[in-house]
């Protein structure tokens, strides 16, 4: 194979070149000023000279927390409601990293249903994954009870676990850890690797 000589190119040559490249007029162009215009690069505290540039720190990133409503039911009979279930979820996503939190009331449903409750989350989990930040706030015995939800891969649903006196994981029902009021509530939250 013969290499041809590349040819030398000036400092003004380049210099001249690169003044007239595509800045900042597109997503796809070969060069983005810094700011924060659609088509420019993130704002940043460094120059380009190899070493000295600033580490992005996760906290600098902007993040938007998302609203969602949830499904929810039971793997038996479903519960109902005297209106809209009052069940509200809320997200935070960085590239495919999900933090979500779920809250859901009791004060209109009119029947608990029977068998385990699940949610679903905003997207499908890449892997299967357990959450151990839930409380299930029992409001007439002034108690809380630990709750946790496990998800598998490929899946958006998130069936709700509570904790035995033994320490081991029991599906969480109408009467499991404690029989359900209307006053009751619970919230959890986790963060896993959605599928996108």
């Amino acid at each position: 194979m013969d290499f041809k000589p590349v040819a030398q190119t000036s400092y003004d040559e380049v210099k001249r070149l690169h003044r007239d490249s595509d800045v900042d007029e597109n997503p796809l162009a070969q060069h983005h000023t810094l700011g924060i215009l659609p088509n420019q690069a993130s704002p940043g505290d460094h120059i380009h000279d190899g070493k000295s540039s600033k580490k992005i720190e996760m906290g600098d990133l902007a993040t938007v927390e998302i609203d969602y409503t949830p499904e929810g039911g039971t793997d038996g009979t479903q519960p109902t409601f005297s209106g809209v279930p009052l069940i509200e979820g809320h997200y935070i996503k960085m590239g495919k990293l999900i933090h979500f939190t779920i809250e859901v009331d009791f004060d209109n449903i009119t029947s608990f249903g029977s068998g385990q409750y699940y949610l679903k989350l905003p997207y499908p989990s890449e892997h299967a994954f357990l959450v151990r930040d839930g409380c299930l706030h029992d409001i007439s015995g002034s108690d809380q009870y630990a709750m946790s939800g496990h998800c598998d891969a490929g899946s958006d649903v998130l069936q709700l676990y509570s904790v035995a006196s033994n320490g081991r994981d029991v599906p969480f029902t109408y009467n499991v850890p404690v029989t359900l009021a209307t006053a009751d509530n619970f919230h959890v939250a986790g963060t896993y690797h959605a599928q996108l």
